[in-house]
């Protein structure tokens, strides 16, 4: 695993190839954003680098941010992203509501809702931090069932208000500025039903639309089929 540190307190783990998670720990808590596909052993990892209680958080219920949950005995998620998880969990699962806050010691966590992606898409905002983990939910390629841009929209609004100034997604090995979020809000502003573009995704017949100015691109990826 490749491990990076944001700032203190804030670790990104590259559990595979492109697949991050995040460790955050304060003076008397922890939590581990996302578990990656399963291939390591974040569990050992975590004992490992905090010596205190720490919480399994899951952005969404892709396998791809929840193929190491197995390794947990509890795992908190947005109960509409259950589903995703396709069967009855070998693990505690309980629900991630938006509004929850985690104490973890000089660290505030506060879960809100980035719901696109997924309907259940978290983000913990960390306000000392003022750091966004945003999972898959504000990609500069955004991929998104069909008819969510108005979800979308609401999400952005909502994201561009809160306090932070950087923010850390699934697959990108850096974090990246609340400006992404402004170019996606942009481009939703100048889309058109004739921007969308068919293609086909992995086999799957999708719409897609992108939007560049200056150093700044937005993709969105529209398919009948689950985002993943």
């Amino acid at each position: 695993m490749n491990v990076y540190e944001i700032c203190p307190g804030v670790l990104q783990i590259e559990e595979d190839y492109r697949v991050y998670c995040a460790l955050v720990a304060g003076e008397t808590g922890a939590v581990l954003w996302d578990t990656g596909l399963g291939k390591k052993d974040l569990r050992s990892f975590v004992r490992q680098r905090v010596g205190r209680p720490c919480l399994v958080l899951n952005s969404h219920g892709h396998a791809d941010h929840t193929g190491g949950n197995r390794r947990f005995p509890e795992v908190r998620l947005a109960r509409e992203d259950w589903p995703l998880l396709g069967g009855a969990p070998d693990y505690a699962l309980m629900d991630l509501p938006a509004g929850a806050v985690f104490d973890l010691g000089g660290i505030t966590a506060e879960c809100v809702s980035l719901a696109g992606h997924t309907p259940g898409s978290r983000g913990l905002l960390l306000r000392e931090k003022r750091l966004l983990l945003a999972g898959d939910a504000l990609d500069p390629r955004l991929r998104l069932p069909e008819n969510s841009l108005d979800t979308l929209r609401e999400t952005l609004t909502r994201a561009w208000a809160l306090p932070f100034d950087a923010y850390l997604t699934g697959h990108g090995p850096k974090p990246l500025g609340k400006d992404q979020v402004e170019a996606h809000l942009r481009h939703l502003a100048e889309l058109t039903p004739d921007a969308l573009e068919p293609v086909l995704v992995a086999g799957v017949p999708a719409r897609r639309s992108e939007w560049r100015q200056g150093g700044l691109r937005s993709v969105f990826i529209l398919s009948g089929q689950p985002a993943s």
